[in-house]
């Protein structure tokens, strides 16, 4: 029997640039009620045998220590716009990530070992590791561009996410839950975080 996973880096709800993507997300992304956390993916949805688990969860949780070991404070990811990615029929509305370094690298690592338990090699994740942070889905193009300029609008200034964790997903009866926290990061002092206008 197999269980479906992704791995998503989870932020710190309370701060009002995650307020206002929370609110964008809840008018108009599809899949808002069952994927409720924000997040960012950094492992695509994949699927591993359920009987594989403990051990699986426990070699991301070291590869995870090995990059942020004692090293949990002052971590946040910046955006520099909105873009648009179409897929199949949908169009997907989405913030644009800077991922640094040490994230990039550490991302590569837990893909390598996702890749790794994924025995059937018709489902091997494909090596695309372009990340973002959706916000709207749509069909039409109408609707899309009704909402590009309500989003440049609403994110006139970008700001900075602060990390929570780097998070183990499951998906149960066609709902994303949390399954694990593989390293948690400490909250921010201040949650007033610096804004940086950005031109979209």
């Amino acid at each position: 029997m197999k269980t479906k996973l992704f791995l998503g880096l989870t932020f710190y709800p309370e701060n009002s640039f995650a307020k206002n993507i929370e609110s964008f997300r809840s008018r108009f992304d599809t899949k808002y009620q069952s994927n409720p956390y924000l997040h960012l993916p950094i492992v695509p949805p994949f699927e591993i045998e359920v009987t594989d688990m403990d051990q699986f969860q426990q070699e991301l949780v070291e590869e995870v220590e090995s990059f942020y070991f004692e090293n949990t404070e002052n971590h946040s990811l910046k955006f520099t716009g909105i873009d648009v990615q179409e897929h199949k029929k949908n169009k997907i509305l989405f913030l644009n990530p800077v991922l640094g370094e040490e994230l990039s690298f550490c991302q590569e690592s837990l893909f390598a070992i996702c890749q790794s338990y994924i025995h059937d090699r018709e489902k091997k994740l494909k090596d695309n590791k372009k990340t973002f942070l959706t916000i709207g889905r749509f069909v039409g193009d109408l609707d899309l561009h009704s909402s590009i300029d309500l989003a440049r609008r609403e994110f006139l200034e970008f700001t900075s996410l602060p990390f929570e964790s780097i998070c183990l997903f499951s998906k149960n009866n066609g709902i994303w839950y949390r399954q694990a926290d593989l390293m948690s990061f400490d909250k921010p002092v201040d949650t007033l975080l610096q804004t940086s206008p950005v031109t979209l």
